[in-house]
C-alpha cells in the first residue's frame, strides 16, 4: 500500500469514528433532556415511586459500602502490619 492510501484510509476511519460517536451520543443527550423536561408533568404516584426507588438505592449503597469495608479491612491491616515488620526488620539489619 502506498503512503497516500494509508493517509486517506486513516482520515476516513477518523471521520467514521466521529460520526459514530455523534450517533451514539445523541440518545444520551436527548433522553435526559426530555426526561427532565417532562418530569414535572408526572403524577404524584410516579413521583412517590421515584422517591421509594431512590431510598432503596441509597440503602443498597450504604449496605454495599459497609460490607465491602468489613471484607477489605482485614486484608489492609495485615498488609500494613507486614509492611511495618518488613521495614522494621530492614532497619535493624542495616543498623548492624
Amino acid at each position: 500500500m502506498s503512503p497516500e492510501a494509508l493517509v486517506i484510509g486513516r482520515d476516513l476511519a477518523l471521520i467514521l469514528l466521529i460520526i459514530e460517536a455523534m450517533v451514539l451520543a445523541v440518545p444520551l443527550l436527548v433522553v435526559p433532556f426530555y426526561a427532565v423536561r417532562y418530569l414535572p408533568r408526572a403524577k404524584a404516584p410516579t413521583r412517590e415511586k421515584l422517591r421509594q426507588i431512590r431510598q432503596g438505592t441509597e440503602q443498597v449503597e450504604k449496605a454495599t459500602k459497609l460490607v465491602s469495608s468489613m471484607a477489605v479491612q482485614p486484608f489492609l491491616l495485615s498488609r500494613a502490619a507486614a509492611e511495618g515488620l518488613k521495614s522494621g526488620l530492614g532497619y535493624l539489619v542495616k543498623r548492624r
